[in-house]
C-alpha cells in the first residue's frame, strides 16, 4: 500500500464503538491502540502519520485496516488465537445481554428499580465469565446500547398502562355511554333542549371531587412582565397553607357547573352536594349523576340520605372501576388546572376557595355544553 493520503469507512455505528474503545481505561491496551488506528483512518491520515503518532510501525496500521476491511471490527481488534475469547459477540452471549437487560436489578441483588446504562455494563462485564460468555468482560457500553436498541429493549424507561381489572368493565361502559347517548337525543336539530310534555324531565350532570388542591403562598412579591423580561419572575421559596378539595358537577343539558369546596373529603360533604343538587331542580324531575366507584359514593351515610329524598328522584350511573376517564367532568378539571390553578399562589386557604368559586362564577356565566363522542355511534338505544 503506497504511503498517500487515503481514508476508510467505517461501518454504521463502528466510529461510536471505536471511539468509546479508545478512551476506556479498562480493556486491554492493544485493542484502544487499534481502536485509534481506524478512527485516524476514517479521518484520512496517512498510514505514516498514524503510525508515528501512535509510536507504532506502519504494517501494524496496515495489517489493522486490511483486517477491518475484511471482517469487521471483531476481526481488526481481537486476535483469533487470543485464548478463552471469541472472535465475535455470539448469539447466545446477545441472548445474555437481552436477559440480563429484562431483569429487574434488584432481583439480582441490586438496591436500584431500574438500570442505568452504567450499572447494566458492569454487571455484565463482572458476570460475564461466569456465565460462559468471556468475550463480554471487554465488551463497551456503546456496543450494548447498540443491541439493546436493535432488538427495542429500553429497560430504563417505565411506561404507565392501566389494566382493566373490572370483569364487568365493557358493560358498565355501555351503560355510561348509553346515557350520553340519551343526552344528545334531549337536544333538537337547532341545539335547544327538549322538555317533555308528559314526562319527568332528566337532568344528566357528571360529578367527581378533585382532592388536595393547594393554598400556596409566596415569600416575595412576583414581579411582572416588562419590557426586556418577558416572564413572571417569583422567588422559588413558597408556604404550604393547607389544602382544600373540590366537589363539582356539570350539567351535561346546560354546561353550568355546581362547585362545593371543603376542607375534607367524605360522604357529608357529598350529600352536601346532593342537596345542592336537589334545591337546585325542579320537584318531580330525575337528577341522574354519572360518577366514579369512590367510597363516598356507595357509603351508609349516603344511602341514608338518598333515602329521604323522593323515590326516583337521583339515580346513579358508575364508571367501571379504572375507568373514571369515561366521566366528562375528568376533562373540565383538565381544563380548570390550565386555566386557574397552575401556578396560583394565595394569601390564604380563604382566598383560594374564594378564587375557586370565582371560576365557577366565570364559567357559569359563558356555560360551555360538554358532548361525548367516543363511541357513541356505535350505541344504538333500545
Amino acid at each position: 500500500m503506497a504511503n498517500h493520503t487515503y481514508c476508510i469507512e467505517l461501518n454504521e455505528g463502528d466510529h461510536d464503538y471505536l471511539l468509546s474503545l479508545s478512551r476506556s481505561r479498562t480493556i486491554q491496551a492493544q485493542v484502544c491502540l487499534r481502536a485509534k488506528i481506524l478512527l485516524q483512518k476514517e479521518a484520512g491520515k496517512s498510514d505514516k502519520c498514524v503510525a508515528d503518532g501512535l509510536y507504532v510501525d506502519v504494517n501494524t496500521v496496515r495489517l489493522c485496516v486490511n483486517k477491518y476491511l475484511e471482517g469487521g471490527t471483531e476481526m481488526a481488534l481481537f486476535d483469533k488465537q487470543r485464548k478463552g475469547r471469541p472472535s465475535e459477540i455470539t448469539s447466545d452471549a446477545i441472548a445474555w445481554i437481552i436477559d440480563v437487560a429484562c431483569q429487574r436489578p434488584f432481583d439480582l441483588g441490586y438496591s436500584q428499580e431500574l438500570w442505568t446504562m452504567k450499572s447494566l455494563h458492569k454487571h455484565i462485564q463482572e458476570h460475564a465469565v461466569e456465565a460462559g460468555f468471556p468475550r463480554l468482560e471487554t465488551v463497551s457500553k456503546t456496543r450494548i446500547q447498540q443491541i439493546l436498541k436493535e432488538q427495542e429493549i429500553k429497560p430504563f424507561k417505565i411506561k404507565y398502562y392501566c389494566e382493566k381489572r373490572d370483569p364487568d368493565f365493557e358493560t358498565k361502559m355501555h351503560d355510561v355511554l348509553l346515557v350520553y347517548k340519551q343526552v344528545e337525543l334531549q337536544f333538537d336539530e337547532n341545539g335547544d333542549i327538549i322538555v317533555p310534555e308528559r314526562e319527568p324531565m332528566i337532568h344528566t350532570l357528571s360529578c367527581d371531587e378533585k382532592p388536595g388542591i393547594q393554598a400556596i403562598s409566596t415569600t416575595g412579591d412576583d414581579l411582572r412582565p416588562k419590557v426586556g423580561s418577558g416572564e413572571v419572575w417569583r422567588d422559588y421559596e413558597y408556604k404550604r397553607l393547607g389544602t382544600v378539595s373540590l366537589l363539582a358537577a356539570i350539567d351535561l343539558l346546560t354546561g353550568e357547573a355546581i362547585p362545593l369546596v371543603r376542607d375534607s373529603h367524605k360522604s357529608e360533604d357529598f350529600i352536601d352536594l346532593l342537596k345542592k343538587m336537589d334545591a337546585k331542580y325542579p320537584e318531580g324531575d330525575i337528577i341522574r349523576i354519572v360518577l366514579d366507584n369512590h367510597s363516598i359514593h356507595k357509603s351508609k351515610k349516603t344511602q341514608n340520605y338518598l333515602s329521604t329524598v323522593s323515590e326516583g328522584r337521583f339515580e346513579f350511573v358508575f364508571t367501571p372501576t379504572h375507568g373514571s376517564w369515561l366521566n366528562l367532568i375528568e376533562g373540565f378539571f383538565s381544563k380548570m388546572t390550565k386555566q386557574m390553578l397552575r401556578g396560583i399562589r394565595v394569601d390564604s386557604k380563604e382566598e383560594l376557595v374564594q378564587r375557586i368559586y370565582k371560576y365557577f362564577d366565570e364559567i357559569n356565566s359563558e356555560p360551555v355544553v360538554y358532548h361525548w363522542k367516543y363511541k357513541l355511534d356505535e350505541i344504538e338505544l333500545q
